[in-house]
């Protein structure tokens, strides 16, 4: 079964994607690189698949930038935190499960980047929420050397997803 991805599909040209592989490629990747294996099972996130309108609203309610983005999201951290040597710790949440948190993602923003960067749509998707699932369980790029940590760990994920290393495109 895996991982329990609850997603509302606000932007219908979402429903036009494989979304639910893409996240659930992204989500599995990060949590095996991060040793997280034995909570694959007991791991829930929910997204909200939306377009530039939404994230805009969402980006300026809770980060105060009235601008589009890519991707937003919202750790669940009173309800857990993760150690680096990859344990998840804390309370579990509904049904012995681990909620990670929330997600917001533009349809938009992400194929216009994807378009701009000459990347494929699929795999830039992929990048935005193994970025996002990194951001659910602590990890940040606030200092250079956090920022280099976490582009690190999305390059090694991507790489076992088959996905080149979008930073050195």
């Amino acid at each position: 079964m895996g991982i329990r991805i609850n997603i509302n599909f606000d932007e219908k040209r979402w429903l036009e994607t494989d979304f639910r592989a893409m996240a659930r490629k992204a989500f599995e990747a990060t949590l095996r690189l991060l040793s997280c294996v034995d909570f694959l099972e007991k791991t829930e996130i929910s997204i909200l698949a939306c377009n530039d309108q939404v994230i805009r609203r969402l980006n300026n309610q809770f980060r105060g930038a009235n601008t589009t983005t890519d991707v937003l999201s919202w750790p669940r951290t009173d309800q857990f935190y993760f150690q680096g040597n990859g344990v998840l710790l804390g309370q579990k949440y509904k049904n012995d499960t681990f909620d990670l948190g929330d997600i917001a993602i533009s349809y938009d923003t992400c194929t216009k980047q994807s378009e701009e960067l000459d990347l494929k749509f699929e795999n830039h998707v992929v990048h935005l929420l193994v970025h996002a699932c990194l951001h659910l369980l602590g990890f940040n790029h606030q200092k250079d050397t956090d920022f280099q940590k976490m582009k690190e760990l999305e390059i090694k994920c991507l790489e076992t997803c088959g996905i080149e290393n979008p930073y050195a495109l």
